[in-house]
């Protein structure tokens, strides 16, 4: 079976436990077809009592900040949704608005949501913008869709309970601090057939010692001899 394949696989098995967990908490789910800054309006009163979503069409910054403001929502599929430029997306840090751009996951765009506990990204992502991610606790595991080439700086820092890492073929930088103090990393997969871009911060704090990593066949002579990769004392083939 494809690693790809195997990916898909463990984010829906992950997908259907975060469901069957909560299945005593009161959840609450629902699908949505949205046209780009009109989910607030379509959720209604039901934002601030769902606690699975699933999105399909387009969503820009207004859409994010209406997701960033579900204060129940744990499992968010936007596999069948596409992130279009504009609306109004505020930095949650220094107040400021943050441009989004087409088939980009904008800066800070669920930074600290650490209610969110699993996220299926969309499949035409191109790039995950700085601290897009950062200090989600709750996140278990996460796939990087193919076509996305580059994670920004601290995109998934401080994701202490993240175990699982999927990183596709396309991928070639994953910046400073990208996945620093992801200290419950077991696996990263990654496809790319040339090891991608890091800095010496982009896994700190990763338990590399025991964090096994997965190459491509043929690929692992060479992973062990670049910086920064050869640092996992677990380089696999698959």
């Amino acid at each position: 079976m494809k690693a790809s394949v195997i990916s898909k696989i463990i984010l829906v098995v992950i997908f259907l436990s975060s469901c069957f967990k909560g299945e005593a908490q009161n959840i609450v789910s629902d699908t949505i077809k949205v046209s780009a800054g009109n989910l607030n309006s379509l959720l209604g009163d039901k934002k601030g009592l769902i606690t699975n979503l699933t999105l399909k069409g387009k969503i820009n910054g207004t859409d994010i900040t209406t997701i960033r403001n579900m204060a129940k929502l744990t499992v968010l599929d936007m596999s069948k949704a596409s992130i279009v430029k504009g609306g109004v997306f505020i930095s949650s840090l220094y107040d400021d608005k943050i441009e989004v751009s087409n088939d980009e996951v904008p800066e800070e765009a669920f930074y600290s949501k650490d209610n969110l506990k699993t996220i299926i990204l969309p499949e035409n992502i191109t790039a995950i913008g700085l601290k897009a991610f950062s200090d989600c606790t709750g996140l278990t595991a996460i796939i990087i869709p193919e076509g996305v080439t580059s994670i920004g700086t601290n995109a998934f820092y401080g994701c202490s309970k993240l175990t699982f890492l999927s990183l596709p073929a396309s991928i070639t930088l994953i910046d400073y601090g990208a996945f620093q103090e992801c200290s419950g990393l077991k696996e990263i997969h990654c496809k790319a057939t040339v090891p991608p871009k890091i800095t010496p911060f982009t896994f700190y704090g990763v338990p590399k010692s025991t964090c096994k990593l997965y190459v491509p066949t043929g690929i692992s002579a060479q992973a062990k001899t670049v910086a920064g990769w050869n640092e996992f004392k677990t380089i696999l083939e698959e």
